[in-house]
């Protein structure tokens, strides 16, 4: 009796393997992604916010801040200020100064003055050196104090990365600035030391409204209370709002300077290095719950179990902490939801897919068994619609029905060649045909339409059956997808009175259009329909505008303007793209060498067709237009989609390495959708990386879209690209692009397409603007 149930028994055990298998893959790629770092951050600062603690108060903050700025005048202050500051802090018995202020170049005089001053206190006073990575980790520039008064100072890291919710997420150890490896102020303050490898998180916990403070203004005049100092590290920062420097305490609703969240780094170090244990932990406890809940063994206690390991995952982090050792908790959590959904969609949505395949009449599938399916199926699908179902159902009893179906589907069974059936509503039946010739299809039907002459009796009723058919024929979609284009065939041929009709997805009209504007194409080139627009890109570093892309439009006699998509996917179906990409490529090169005599950094964009890399054609096309207008290859950008297929092809690679040996930048473009991976982003030697617009313009309201472009922006980065993003519509998300270190951005808000005389006239405006400041 047992073994019936073996193969099953195995059957589930396999699918419930593989089904735990893909969860554990999704939720880790979920996780590597970041995608659930916002959630990640919101819960530890609820922890934060529960299991606040005071500093040590060995440190101390003197800011200048409001007051300081209306006694001594706006910043920078003079080097005899910051010196006088210097000794009074001292006298009054402050163990170490560091300065988080930028000390610049005031001149010799004034830099000797400073540096004397701390030369009388060696080994005691401590310079920061920023590093500005607004452009980029390959194109960092570096803030360092003068080098006379680093001379007599001792110098220490300040440069970290601000995380996009306005905070610090890590703090490196160490960081090599200028050749040098300086350690990070934080090491120096606690203690604690690593290598330029090694970062920490900072634990905050630590309320930041207990760091001892006082104003610049007051040190200087005397008013700080006796002993304020003494004994203890003093930080010189900024604590005005109008000079920045202001970054989110995690967990405490509230901007603090940057040298009251270095006082919380240090307190974390002060209390031991601290352990990054990271995702794995959780993630890895998640799985063997995961395990268990999909066990086949399992049969009771799921919620249970389910609730006691999120409870696990919520509140042992925040122990943890306590001891100095940060986990995270956002893989475990994203694989234990979907597990949960996994184990739900198993119990109901199993049940609710079974729901309605059945047809309760006749006993049948119902189309909804394939549509559960949604498989490809090489065979010509049939749809058969009887005539007046509907009125010769309302003529019999209910229990009459049962017979009138019997009968219609024995005589379909004789015609479908043993092909399964299925029932619909309203008279309508389907069956995938075993007949792969169409000329015996349409006999089949033939013979059908004569079985169906006879009229169907039962008891004392007799009822003439009419039947139409409709076929599909469109293999490469989905046999769900193909339903409605049958039965739509069959009410098509039930109209027109015909026994049967093919389902055409192309209307005629519209292929007369198609190859009206196919012969049209070479004429529209030649007179100059077809011209180029050019959208302006910014450089929201600097914002200004250092490039465009050239877009290819139809303005056509009669209709209009022509979709770009249509005619271009035209184009390049009928071998006519390399002249239209020749076109394009040799317009945008006469717009670069007029804007290239006021912006020698500007750089055109021009889009390629995947099929014109497979030939090194492409390349003199390229060499041709760029010798023509005789301008550097380095203003050239060719914007490449279709990823996939480039990565899988030889010669479209090795044509892309040679453009980029040229000087010719390339960008990867709509990144982010289709079938855009990091294993293809790997192969293709791309300089810019330009983020599809569907990333863009929700990322001011959506945590998860703004989590994704942080992500992809370091990614580029890291892989030293330039970060592009398109569709920006507002102020906004222009602002949040820049913070989140965006190099590039187009869109409606910074320009519309444009013909080349507007554009021009833009640019050069925009470079008489720059001229005159």
């Amino acid at each position: 009796m047992t073994s019936p149930k073996t193969p099953t028994s195995f059957k589930d055990r396999i699918r419930k393997s593989v089904t735990l298998i893909v969860l554990l893959v999704v939720s880790a790629v979920l996780t590597l992604i970041e995608l659930g770092h916002p959630l990640e951050l919101f819960l530890r600062a609820a922890r934060n916010s529960f299991q606040k603690m005071p500093v040590s108060g060995e440190m101390v903050v003197v800011g200048v801040d409001d007051e300081a700025l209306s006694s001594l005048g706006p910043w920078p202050w003079k080097h005899a200020h910051m010196a006088g500051l210097t000794e009074r802090l001292f006298a009054e018995g402050a163990n170490r100064v560091f300065f988080l202020t930028p000390l610049t170049d005031q001149g010799e005089s004034r830099n000797r003055l400073l540096a004397d001053t701390f030369a009388r206190h060696p080994g005691r006073v401590f310079v920061s050196a920023k590093a500005d990575y607004r452009s980029g980790p390959k194109e960092m520039t570096y803030i360092l104090p003068p080098d006379i008064v680093r001379d007599e100072a001792q110098t220490v890291s300040l440069a970290r990365y601000v995380a996009f919710w306005g905070g610090l997420s890590k703090v490196p150890y160490k960081t090599e600035i200028s050749g040098q490896a300086l350690d990070s102020i934080e090491s120096v303050l606690s203690g604690v030391y690593g290598n330029t490898q090694e970062s920490f998180s900072i634990n905050y916990a630590f309320d930041s409204s207990t760091v001892p403070y006082a104003s610049a203004a007051d040190v200087l005049t005397g008013k700080t209370k006796t002993n304020a100092f003494r004994g203890k590290d003093v930080l010189v920062g900024f604590n005005d709002p109008s000079l920045g420097d202001q970054l989110r305490v995690l967990g405490q609703g509230n901007k603090s300077s940057t040298s009251t969240v270095v006082v919380l780094a240090a307190e974390t170090l002060k209390r031991g290095r601290p352990l990054q244990l990271g995702w794995l932990p959780g993630w890895l406890f998640a799985a063997g719950i995961a395990a268990c809940l999909l066990s086949p063994r399992m049969k009771r206690g799921k919620r249970l179990l389910m609730l006691g390991a999120v409870v696990t995952l919520l509140v042992v982090p925040g122990v943890l902490e306590r001891f100095n050792i940060f986990m995270d908790i956002m893989g475990g959590m994203t694989l234990l939801f979907l597990t949960g959904i996994c184990v739900l969609w198993r119990r109901f949505g199993a049940q609710e897919k079974k729901g309605g395949t059945i047809n309760p009449v006749s006993g049948l599938f119902t189309p909804n068994a394939i549509r559960h399916e949604d498989r490809l199926d090489g065979r010509q699908l049939v749809a058969a619609r009887i005539r007046r179902y509907a009125e010769m159902v309302s003529a019999l009893p209910p229990e009459a029905e049962r017979l009138l179906v019997k009968e219609i589907v024995a005589r379909l069974e004789l015609g479908a060649g043993g092909a399964q059936l299925y029932h619909g509503d309203d008279g309508n039946f389907f069956w995938l045909s075993n007949l792969y010739d169409h000329d015996l299809l349409i006999e089949q039907f033939t013979a059908l339409h004569v079985i169906f002459r006879s009229p169907i009796r039962f008891a004392r009723n007799s009822f003439d059956v009419d039947i139409s058919f409709g076929v599909d024929r469109e293999f490469d979609l989905p046999v769900s997808h193909r339903l409605t284009s049958a039965l739509a065939a069959a009410h098509s041929a039930e109209q027109d009175g015909t026994r049967w009709r093919l389902h055409d997805p192309s209307q005629i009209s519209e292929k007369e259009w198609n190859l009206s504007l196919l012969g049209e194409l070479d004429d529209a080139l030649d007179a100059g329909k077809i011209w180029v627009a050019y959208q302006p890109k910014m450089d929201l570093y600097s914002k200004e505008l250092l490039g465009a892309e050239a877009l290819v439009r139809w303005t056509h006699e009669t209709r209009g303007p022509v979709s770009p998509l249509e005619f271009v996917e035209m184009a390049e179906r009928h071998g006519r793209i390399d002249r239209l990409t020749d076109f394009v490529l040799n317009d945008a090169l006469k717009v670069a060498k007029t804007v290239l005599l006021t912006k020698p950094e500007f750089r055109i964009s021009v889009n390629i067709s995947p099929s014109l890399l497979t030939s090194h054609d492409i390349m003199d096309t390229v060499k041709a237009a760029l010798d023509r207008h005789q301008v550097p290859p380095s203003c050239l950008i060719l914007e490449v989609t279709e990823t996939h297929a480039i990565a899988q092809n030889e010669t479209p690679s090795l044509l892309m390495a040679e453009f980029r040996d040229m000087g010719i930048g390339l960008s990867i473009d709509d990144y982010g959708t289709g079938l855009s991976t990091l294993e293809y982003l790997r192969k293709i030697p791309a300089t810019e990386l330009k983020i599809d617009r569907r990333f863009t313009q929700d990322i001011c309201e959506n945590k998860a879209d703004r989590a994704v472009m942080k992500s992809t922006i370091q990614l580029a980065h890291a892989l030293g690209m330039k970060a592009v993003a398109e569709g920006i519509e507002t102020l906004e998300v222009l602002s949040l692009l820049a913070r989140m270190g965006c190099d590039t951005g187009q869109g409606y808000y910074i320009a519309r397409p444009m013909d080349a005389k507007a554009f021009l006239a833009r640019m050069a405006a925009e470079a008489e603007q720059l001229r005159h400041g």
